[in-house]
């Protein structure tokens, strides 16, 4: 069991632990890949999926933990996996994952087991989600609280947010699941077009 001490240095780690995980899971799930490339690991002590493919696994990889210095420094607001059809390229669906890590650590969670608790949830929530009717590829899409005037991010690259291409029009949402403590706030939510989400 770990103590408060030990879960202070790595509230930005088991956050970035807990994105892969739930994102190789949503991948999995929502029919982005066949089910054969997938292989079961173990987290927060459920079964989640991990790709076999080893270009696939950096890109998420990579993608997720260089969000590591936005999340220390409070500045990721949401991490969004945009779901594309392959023949229009259309927006089917984007599944968000809402965080905000507060500076108030201490005295939050007694252990690191309760937090993993709670991120179990998630991961359990993502698993019965439903799969997509057509073929879709996937695009990872990180949105931060403003920058300062003149910052850059090297391993970022800024995109319109509010264009058609990464946004719905009046989406239809749905909440799946949510954690809120004194420390760590997550959401995790699909906007989907209404006329999708009517089906």
């Amino acid at each position: 069991m770990s103590d408060q001490g030990s879960f202070e240095g790595r509230t930005s780690e088991i956050l970035c632990e807990f994105l892969e995980a739930a994102v190789h899971t949503a991948l999995r799930v929502k029919g982005v890949y066949p089910p054969e490339v997938f292989e079961r690991r173990r987290l927060y002590n459920v079964a989640v999926s991990r790709s076999r493919h080893p270009g696939l696994n950096a890109y998420v990889q990579e993608t997720i933990f260089s969000l590591k210095p936005w999340i220390k420094q409070g500045k990721l607001e949401r991490l969004a996996v945009l779901f594309f059809e392959e023949e229009s390229d259309a927006l089917v669906e984007r599944l968000v994952f809402s965080v905000k890590v507060l500076k108030e650590v201490e005295g939050s969670f007694e252990s690191l087991d309760d937090l993993e608790h709670m991120l179990r949830a998630f991961v359990l929530k993502i698993q019965v989600a439903e799969p997509l009717a057509s073929r879709c590829r996937f695009e990872l899409l990180a949105y931060s609280w403003s920058r300062e005037e003149g910052e850059r991010d090297p391993v970022w690259v800024m995109e319109d947010a509010g264009g058609d291409r990464v946004s719905l029009r009046d989406p239809c949402i749905t909440p799946i699941k949510s954690i809120s403590s004194d420390c760590l706030k997550i959401q995790l939510y699909s906007e989907a077009p209404r006329a999708r989400a009517a089906e």
